[in-house]
């Protein structure tokens, strides 16, 4: 089935996927949980595999009563994930940047994601302030609207700003 290998990569995006990717196929295949761990070792790379070298004992000693381990990055993950999600701003990404980690981002925050107006609130704390005052003023409420609103502000900075630079 092909699924991803593992290299120790700090983003935090690589190892999720591999962590759904090997969850998908054990799914599939219906494995059982005591053959989880021993399958994914093989798909560890570099200073993932040295890092399961190192603590493999330590953790099997730990879980010697036949309990099966869980890969160890899926909550460090996400709390990660959940934490950078947080402190979003778009800084100087590009609107569409900006959204789209955003979107990403929610992925990380269930109730957030399924909350339109928190999800439109949350949005609007990280836009640039500029665009976030012609948002407010739009009195745009969902989070759809919001990131409409959001695009065509960005636009509009951007040609006020091409117009400044014509008249200098």
């Amino acid at each position: 089935m092909k699924p991803p290998e593992f290299d120790g990569s700090t983003d935090p995006m690589v190892a999720l996927e591999l962590v759904k990717a090997v969850e998908a196929i054990y799914d599939y295949l219906q494995f059982d949980d005591k053959y989880r761990v021993s399958c994914v070792i093989v798909l560890l790379t570099k200073t993932a595999r040295i890092w399961w070298d190192g603590t493999r004992y330590q953790l099997m000693s730990r879980h010697s009563s036949g309990k099966s381990l869980k890969f160890y990055s899926t909550t460090t993950i996400f709390l990660e994930m959940f934490e950078v999600f947080l402190e979003l701003k778009q800084g100087n990404m590009s609107m569409q940047e900006n959204i789209l980690k955003f979107e990403e981002g929610c992925k990380f925050s269930p109730y957030l994601a399924s909350n339109d107006i928190e999800k439109g609130e949350h949005f609007l704390r990280g836009v640039q302030a500029e665009i976030k005052g012609d948002i407010r003023m739009s009195k745009a409420a969902s989070y759809k609207e919001i990131v409409e609103k959001a695009r065509m502000a960005e636009l509009d900075e951007k040609e006020i700003e091409r117009e400044r630079q014509l008249k200098h």
